[in-house]
């Protein structure tokens, strides 16, 4: 098995966390903090927002585009152009569907809900809209997590 293989798999183990991470939260994470009311599960998801900086899921997420494109590149130029393609696109999906939607979606709505931490009737307000907004970008950023998954195993085969 080359070293360009076991980057591939490695890719699609490292997607695919990434993947099971957000189902993780789209599947019962949030409904479970939203059960708890909007003082509790806002909290709570201040709390979790505060712990992802510094976690390993932080590092897969920002180093799974970066280390796509490395392994593309290193394809193409060994003339394993299947494999660079799949690989491009395991790179892309994830900085369009994964990247762009934490940036611009998720990122903005918990940096929203850190400014309420000190006004419990906005929080309260703004925590079900919150909730079903936040959810929904995550589900984008889960499909484009198990997209990736799937190019880099793709590309592994190849």
């Amino acid at each position: 098995m080359s070293i360009l293989t076991l980057a591939a798999l490695g890719l699609g183990l490292m997607a695919g966390l990434v993947a099971g991470i957000f189902l993780a939260f789209s599947d019962f994470v949030m409904r479970g903090l939203a059960l708890a009311g909007a003082d509790a599960g806002a909290a709570a998801m201040r709390g979790l927002n505060h712990t992802v900086y510094g976690s390993k899921f932080l590092l897969m997420l920002q180093a799974l585009p970066l280390l796509a494109l490395a392994a593309a590149g290193a394809a193409f130029l060994l003339d394993r152009s299947d494999m660079a393609a799949w690989l491009g696109f395991g790179a892309v999906s994830h900085i369009a569907l994964v990247m762009l939607a934490t940036l611009t979606r998720n990122v903005p709505m918990n940096t929203r809900l850190e400014n309420l931490a000190s006004d419990a009737l906005g929080s309260a307000t703004y925590w079900p809209d919150y909730v079903s907004r936040w959810t929904g970008w995550n589900h984008v950023r889960t499909l484009g997590a198990m997209i990736s998954c799937v190019c880099f195993l793709m590309a592994s085969a190849a």
